[in-house]
């Protein structure tokens, strides 16, 4: 099933001292990596980038395409949404961009499920994964629904839409110590993403 992807390169990184996507690991940027990772999907890919933000430059042998959110600082479900509406894809990959050690056999899991569902979602015990998840252009109605509300939180899609949680005994078939939702937030977490980035 053809997929796009959509990565959502709107992140503050406080503790960083700069916008995630421009974050350096080994010497290329959060948000290059994330495509160069996207890459092996063969799909376009949009960006979805803060109001007025800037994102550093990108290169990619495939289709790409930058848009931004509606308004800023309303999280992630604006970028979302932005995202679904942009993409020329029923179904899309989503991911955020500050998650380095993407899994390419976990993603393939998710989009092989994904036919028959509006989201699929991994979910590690009480866990939600939202920002590593296929949504549907399906989602669209009810995320302007729950954003009219002024409701913020990824989660509140679940309910309202028809969603297959991706529990932990399959997601470790592919990613046994969960290293694909690493998200980098600190210069240690830099540092620990370089090691592993290293070692494999």
């Amino acid at each position: 099933m053809k997929t796009g992807c959509i990565i959502l390169a709107g992140g503050k990184g406080s503790r960083l001292g700069r916008d995630k996507a421009w974050v350096d690991l080994g010497g290329i940027s959060l948000l290059q990596r994330m495509v160069s990772n996207l890459r092996f999907l063969n799909s376009e890919i949009v960006i979805v980038k803060a109001p007025g933000a800037e994102i550093p430059p990108v290169s990619a042998s495939v289709n790409l395409k930058v848009v931004q959110d509606s308004v800023t600082g309303k999280g992630p479900l604006v970028g979302i949404l932005a995202g679904l509406v942009s993409s020329r894809y029923r179904f899309n990959l989503i991911v955020a961009c500050d998650m380095p050690l993407l899994n390419r056999e976990l993603v393939k899991y998710l989009i092989s499920i994904a036919e028959d569902y509006d989201a699929v979602v991994p979910r590690l015990g009480p866990y939600m994964e939202p920002l590593q998840a296929v949504y549907s252009k399906d989602c669209i109605l009810e995320i302007q629904k729950i954003l009219a509300y002024d409701s913020l939180k990824v989660d509140s899609l679940f309910s309202r839409v028809r969603t297959r949680f991706v529990e932990s005994v399959d997601i470790e078939r592919f990613d046994p110590s969960h290293l694909s939702f690493m998200n980098i937030n600190t210069l240690a977490d830099v540092k620990n993403a370089e090691r592993l980035l290293g070692r494999s």
